[in-house]
């Protein structure tokens, strides 16, 4: 039976992968940053604000078809950090932090801000935002030495908040979060005198409830990136007791669990930047993890085995077969479509630091594992033209 089910490993994973993976596109405008915003709207990406050294107050819009930024009209408040945003219908809103509650509307149409009512919950930072049929919700944050816990409600359609039941902790900061149909979905971060959290909850919007759901994998962490795609939620990178994150994680809400995905092509980072755009989701900007205090302007594209619809597939005459797995001295790698030198394998463990890097020159590659310890390790092999497929192995 063990034979039998090692066999079916091995031809499970010389099957061509026909998405999860990540593309590079083009940098973000303006400054490197971190601690930027972002939604899109309508087809398109909108991000801006953040910290380059200075707060940041200029906006961009991202344009999938073209893969190109345009600046845009920058943000009214000045320079802004660590604020949240959401979108409903064809208006993206931007709630000011950390030394404001004000709230501006932006119309892409017309390229303008207008002032709307101001965020209730007190000025804070490092929150979490999503929207639901038609409306944004804010939660969590710090502000003046405080860490909150409360959600609030906005409707567009009266400008008025509400504020809804609040999250059954104590409150937090630089946790992240989404919202899949009617539920949102908020975890991670720092609750004080908890330490770092890994605990994942879900808001009913029409119960007004809160439910535990299953944790997050890997360490707490802070300063994650989230975003949902078709049915599913996405999460990873961020930080934990001074390790930088490259890890990435699929949300399944109809059985709870978590999946291992295609680590994050940017490498550690935290304090990124994120949204989606149809069958994809984009990341970019934030704090680079291998060298440190460096902020970032790279931007790349998650392409989801769910959804991978207008996105050339990863395959595209790519595959890779690995074995033995689990395996105990030495892995294997037998690859088709290797061009040359500019190809290369990346291994990480299950919290997402790298274990092994090399270039690929041959469609032969053998790693010795023998020093490993054992576990789950994503072994990432990325061709020449950027694509990449993820097959997870189990180090005995």
């Amino acid at each position: 039976m063990r034979l039998l089910q090692t066999l079916l490993v091995t031809l499970l994973l010389a099957t061509p992968a026909q998405a999860d993976y990540w593309l590079q596109k083009s940098n973000v405008g303006g400054l490197n940053r971190a601690d930027a915003t972002g939604f899109s709207i309508n087809g398109k990406g909108y991000m801006g604000t953040g910290y380059s050294g200075t707060y940041q107050s200029d906006w961009w819009e991202y344009d999938p078809a073209t893969d190109s930024w345009t600046q845009k009209a920058s943000y009214p408040g000045g320079g802004i950090v660590e604020a949240v945003s959401f979108a409903i219908g064809s208006y993206g809103y931007v709630v000011a932090s950390p030394t404001s509650n004000d709230v501006y509307r932006y119309d892409p149409a017309s390229n303008t801000w207008t002032a709307m009512a101001p965020f209730p919950g007190g000025t804070r930072q490092a929150a979490v935002a999503f929207s639901i049929n038609n409306k944004g919700y804010v939660c969590t944050g710090m502000g003046f030495g405080l860490d909150y816990n409360d959600l609030w409600e906005y409707d567009p359609s009266n400008n008025s908040w509400t504020q809804k039941s609040s999250m059954p902790t104590n409150g937090r900061h630089y946790a992240c979060g989404f919202a899949i149909g009617n539920k949102g979905y908020v975890g991670t971060g720092i609750i004080p005198g908890s330490g770092l959290m890994s605990d994942f909850w879900e808001w009913d919007s029409v119960s007004d409830t809160w439910t535990a759901k299953t944790n997050v994998p890997g360490f707490g962490r802070v300063e994650a990136s989230a975003f949902s795609l078709a049915g599913y939620g996405y999460l990873g990178m961020g930080s934990g007791f001074g390790n930088y994150y490259s890890d990435f994680y699929q949300y399944n809400p109809t059985t709870n669990t978590w999946a291992i995905k295609a680590t994050y092509g940017g490498g550690p980072t935290e304090e990124a930047t994120q949204f989606s755009i149809g069958a994809n989701g984009y990341v970019g900007t934030g704090y680079d993890g291998v060298q440190s205090g460096v902020l970032k302007n790279d931007f790349w594209t998650y392409v989801s085995e769910n959804n991978p619809s207008g996105v050339e597939d990863a395959s595209d005459s790519f595959s890779c077969s690995m074995f033995p797995n689990p395996c105990i001295t030495d892995l294997h790698l037998n690859l088709d479509g290797i061009a040359n030198g500019e190809s290369i394998v990346i291994v990480t463990d299950a919290q997402g630091r790298l274990r092994y890097k090399s270039a690929l020159n041959s469609s032969l590659a053998t790693i010795d594992v023998r020093n490993w310890a054992k576990g789950t390790y994503a072994v990432r092999v990325k061709n020449e033209k950027g694509k990449e497929i993820m097959q997870l192995i189990q180090k005995l």
